[in-house]
């Protein structure tokens, strides 16, 4: 008897121009699948008769409403932050410029506290907040706060020493004006990666701010003072202590849309 000869391999289809062709079988399964999965999915992701509703993508309200300000409109907090840039610039020139006197530099760091609050407050009210402006704030903080300090009190206190003070008097200077700004670029450093570059709600250690308080007034009025080096280095140490400080201090309650009074909002409950 003659040999039978072999089946036909089965029908190859195309699915269109340039398309691999597959078995019939295959096909049939993928015209199933296809007619199946959209009803499946319909029933799961939509309102249960086939149709599938576009996801829903949710964006960030407070950027986009940043975005649609007018450029002067969102650099007034930045605008702000020019003058906390001065009063650090207005610190260290001090230094070497005769006609400013101690009292002028103690008065501009109190100035940029002053703007150092108003430049958040600010971007609060018009809503302006960005990672620019809070990472330009800690900048202008590191500007006015911890290197205008530190060379401040360093020329201060070696202009108050007498001609035969002692070695040990000279080392301590240098140790707690270099201490201090060591340290305030570190926590300002460390604030940066901890908040990731947004306006905090709190600090990691006394903020530099709070320790200029301290160290110019103290550095201006009694600049001759044994104890000064050790207020510097105390105020140095305190900066950089891995301790949670709210930003009001405990005095005001900042969340990020406003600044409140903690004592009246205490009475008031």
């Amino acid at each position: 008897a003659a040999p039978r000869a072999p089946a036909p391999p089965p029908r190859a289809i195309g699915c269109g121009i340039g398309a691999p062709a597959r078995p019939l079988a295959a096909l049939a399964r993928s015209c199933s699948l296809s007619l199946f999965v959209p009803w499946f999915t319909g029933r799961w992701m939509g309102d249960g008769d086939g149709t599938t509703a576009p996801p829903v993508v949710k964006r960030d309200s407070s950027r986009s409403l940043g975005m649609e300000r007018s450029m002067i409109v969102r650099n007034i907090p930045n605008a702000i932050t020019f003058v906390t840039v001065f009063c650090g610039f207005l610190l260290m020139a001090s230094t070497t410029v005769p006609g400013i006197s101690p009292n002028v530099c103690v008065f501009a760091t109190f100035l940029g506290l002053c703007t150092d609050v108003l430049d958040g407050q600010a971007a609060r009210w018009l809503r302006v907040k960005s990672s620019f402006g809070a990472t330009f704030d800690q900048l202008a903080d590191l500007t006015c706060f911890g290197i205008g300090p530190a060379i401040f009190y360093t020329r201060m206190r070696h202009v108050a020493l007498s001609p035969d003070a002692s070695l040990v008097s000279h080392a301590l200077t240098v140790i707690g004006g270099y201490g201090y700004m060591s340290c305030s670029v570190f926590r300002i450093a460390r604030e940066l990666i901890v908040h990731s570059g947004a306006r905090p709600l709190y600090f990691v250690g006394i903020p530099t701010n709070l320790a200029s308080a301290f160290a110019v007034p103290a550095a201006a009025l009694f600049p001759g003072s044994m104890f000064l080096p050790w207020l510097i280095i105390l105020l140095s140490g305190m900066m950089v202590m891995p301790y949670h400080v709210p930003k009001g201090l405990w005095i005001f309650k900042v969340t990020e849309q406003e600044v409140t009074n903690s004592c009246g909002k205490r009475r008031s409950e």
